[in-house]
């Protein structure tokens, strides 16, 4: 019997979802949310597998960034959907800062490849695909995010501006990641100590020879977001293309 290929597991968890109501069988058909969840169910059948078979939790802090990597999407779709519903600009524009600045969280787990070493409780092949099934999923959760929005930014102001949404963006997403792995600034910390998270946001900006492995760090993380984002199943700048119908 030949195994279900992963586009029908997909669609499985698709029509999961939409008899849920958590979308509709349009959106079901339509959203990344399927694939998105599939490949976070695979991460973290492999951290959970982990940890019944070693009895360590030394990766646990996986599951709670792969959790902070949802939560821009979760928000790129709520902007989404209070611009389709004609909401407050008030309610959009605090919606999309919100998500500006969460957004990095989802590729910022490319850097938890930091951590992978020899660790006598498992192999370390095992911890290296681990390791790769969480920044891979991240890395889809931020790309898919952003898309949707360069989508929304296409739609009201054209492919133009949205081409330089996407680019700018990735560049903001990759000083995030920098802060987030070398600052320890978390993107909650603007709101909890705004004078200390002040600092350090504007530190490599008043230091740019000195904080120099923060422009590279910020360049090479923006390059890479934005890489995967060009040649996610070969689209370009805009709004999610369209899904073409079997003839």
């Amino acid at each position: 019997m030949t195994p279900p290929q992963p586009r029908t597991l997909a669609s499985h968890v698709a029509r999961y979802l939409a008899s849920l109501g958590a979308l509709s069988a349009e959106e079901a058909k339509e959203s990344p949310l399927p694939r998105l969840a599939l490949m976070s169910l695979f991460a973290i059948a492999l951290l959970a597998a982990r940890v019944v078979c070693t009895h360590s939790t030394a990766y646990k802090f996986l599951a709670w960034n792969l959790f902070l990597a949802w939560i821009p999407f979760a928000l790129g779709l709520a902007v989404e959907r209070f611009v389709a519903a004609r909401a407050h600009s008030a309610l959009v524009a605090a919606a999309a800062l919100a998500w500006l600045l969460f957004l990095p969280n989802a590729p910022y787990i490319v850097t938890d490849l930091i951590h992978i070493r020899f660790r006598q409780e498992a192999p370390l092949w095992f911890d290296a695909v681990m390791l790769m099934a969480f920044a891979w999923t991240g890395l889809t959760l931020g790309v898919a995010s952003l898309r949707r929005l360069a989508g929304v930014v296409a739609s009201r102001w054209g492919l133009g501006l949205a081409r330089v949404f996407v680019v700018t963006v990735a560049g903001l997403s990759g000083y995030g990641i920098y802060l987030g792995r070398f600052a320890r600034l978390n993107s909650w910390d603007l709101a909890a100590h705004p004078g200390w998270a002040a600092r350090e946001l504007l530190e490599p900006v008043a230091h740019p020879v000195a904080m120099a492995q923060a422009w590279n760090v910020t360049l090479t993380q923006a390059a890479l977001f934005l890489m995967i984002y060009l040649t996610d199943q070969g689209r370009t700048f805009g709004p999610p293309a369209p899904r073409s119908r079997p003839e």
